[in-house]
């Protein structure tokens, strides 16, 4: 069957139930916005969705035999209740949705003036051939910059923090744009956090604390994308998380800020696997539950306001 362009359906460990629902929300969301007239459309099942959208508008009935009626009503209503943004079910939608209105919205305001668009980065000053990027709150013809010369200066700005022993400060050098001081967005905060882990993994692998930070920021993103394009990749940073958690544990150096991360890693890689989900989950419950609200609260204020 052919999938709607844009969205995820592979099902990466569903079970038959949650991946029946999310292929249904999948077509519905496709037939909702298709242009194509009833019939020409190259999507499976597109005019027949079409046809259940036109009778859910008028339908009352809980006992409706329309084909396909209930079941397309019972997952548009978990879509709308729904606000989990991991969620196997609706995620894929919801991402998509997301990206198309951040699509539009930069394509409005970048109409006026794409033609005045600086040809040189405003790291570098040259204009060299990989492309410039700005996903952060810059306007006008402001913060323009080649991926690679800001992972350079993110990577300087972390070596002059390690000086201080401040390198936690790496988190912000690689996700806060330098000119108007507001976090990068979408893909270009995608491969920031992706060349940071490389980065931390290459010069401070031993700093157990940052290393597991930064693979459980990337590990986020991985998450949110749910593709099998990033499977491999996510795999992989769960295993070196893994063999991370046990070195702290066999330096014991367990300190409630190290227990804290430790949690969060935890449930991050619960929220990824498909397999031992279940299994990270109740481990990130057990160490959150040795630790009072006060120390949490502690810790939190300590990693915003130091950039620990």
């Amino acid at each position: 069957m052919t999938s709607p362009r844009g969205i995820d359906d592979g099902s990466l460990g569903l079970s038959d139930s949650q991946h029946n629902r999310r292929k249904r929300l999948v077509l519905l969301h496709h037939a909702a916005k298709c242009p194509s007239a009833e019939g020409h459309c190259k999507i499976s099942h597109c005019s027949e969705m079409k046809r259940v959208w036109k009778h859910i508008a008028t339908c009352k009935g809980a006992n409706c035999n329309f084909p396909h009626c209930f079941n397309s009503r019972v997952v548009l209503s978990h879509y709308r209740r729904c606000k989990e943004l991991t969620c196997v079910v609706c995620g894929p939608v919801r991402e998509t949705d997301e990206i198309q209105k951040t699509n539009k919205k930069r394509t409005a305001f970048t109409a006026g003036f794409h033609q005045d668009t600086p040809s040189h980065c405003r790291l570098c000053l040259q204009e060299g051939d990989e492309p410039l990027v700005r996903d952060c709150s810059c306007r006008g013809r402001t913060g323009f910059k080649h991926l690679s010369c800001i992972v350079a200066a993110a990577e300087n700005k972390s070596r002059q923090a390690f000086a201080w022993n401040r390198m936690m400060v790496t988190r912000e050098a690689f996700t806060t744009c330098p000119d108007c001081n507001k976090d990068f967005q979408n893909e270009v905060c995608s491969d920031l956090l992706k060349a940071r882990v490389i980065f931390v993994e290459r010069e401070f692998k031993t700093d157990h604390m940052l290393y597991l930070h930064a693979m459980v920021d990337r590990m986020r993103v991985l998450v949110r994308k749910r593709s099998e394009q990033y499977r491999a990749e996510g795999e992989e940073t769960c295993s070196k998380m893994l063999t991370v958690i046990e070195e702290i544990r066999r330096t014991n150096t367990q300190s409630n800020a190290f227990m804290l991360n430790v949690a969060t890693a935890y449930s991050v890689m619960g929220s990824f696997s498909s397999n031992r989900a279940e299994e990270y989950h109740e481990k990130s419950r057990e160490i959150m539950q040795q630790l009072d609200e006060k120390e949490i609260e502690a810790i939190t204020f300590e990693t915003k306001h130091f950039g620990l």
